[in-house]
């Protein structure tokens, strides 16, 4: 009985070790996300999160252009939102997997507000993906390993993020509605790092592929 007793502890301890081995290593498998520290890149997320959570919108009716405004921001998340949650579970790249998981919880959080947004002006967001959205949902679904990688980074991380910032400097331009505004000045500075970082991924990705086919 004691001897079966000491197995079993055995076995959980190899259990628990091989565990705490797999989070750390999945914790520190980069160090860094283009030239930045994963560290910085996590903590400017965190940041840009708070901000928005902390938009409260007002009842006030939006002017035709600032609801305009407000449609093209949520169907501009709407795609990223969709586009990172079918990468995520498939990039192989740590990098990749990175840019996927922030812009998943980006997004979320944003969707989120524009919800918040919407109920209070009393209008109704979009509620499904445009056309070119489901093309690039096809094509996530159709690559694999490198390919894969390759595309998401261009796709989401690169123009993804320069339609975004066009839409969002837009906002932050023009825009009348103080909540639409504050999201604008939330969001743009995590945007320009999050197409910066993904410019860099690239050309790390290109390099790598260019030193392996010599």
């Amino acid at each position: 009985m004691k001897k079966t007793f000491s197995l079993f502890a055995l076995s959980l301890l190899v259990c628990f070790a091989t565990f705490a081995q797999v989070s750390m290593t999945s914790n520190t498998q980069i160090g860094t996300i283009g030239k930045m520290k994963v560290e910085k890149f996590n903590k400017l997320n965190a940041k840009g999160t708070a901000m928005v959570t902390a938009i409260t919108p007002t009842a006030a009716a939006l002017s035709t252009s600032d609801n305009s405004l407000l449609m093209q921001v949520a169907m501009g998340g709407q795609k990223q939102l969709a586009i990172s949650q079918a990468a995520l579970s498939k990039v192989t790249d740590p990098q990749a997997k990175l840019l996927a998981q922030a812009e998943v919880e980006e997004q979320t959080t944003i969707a989120a507000k524009l919800r918040e947004i919407a109920a209070a002006k009393g209008v109704t967001l979009p509620a499904t993906t445009d056309a070119t959205t489901q093309t690039s949902l096809s094509q996530i679904n159709s690559l694999s390993g490198a390919a894969l990688d390759a595309f998401y980074v261009a796709e989401s991380g690169i123009k993804g993020h320069q339609e975004l910032e066009t839409t969002m400097t837009t906002v932050k331009k023009t825009a009348e509605d103080p909540a639409l505004k504050a999201l604008a000045k939330a969001t743009l500075p995590v945007i320009l790092v999050h197409l910066k970082t993904s410019q860099e991924v690239q050309a790390s990705m290109n390099a790598t592929g260019s030193s392996a086919s010599r």
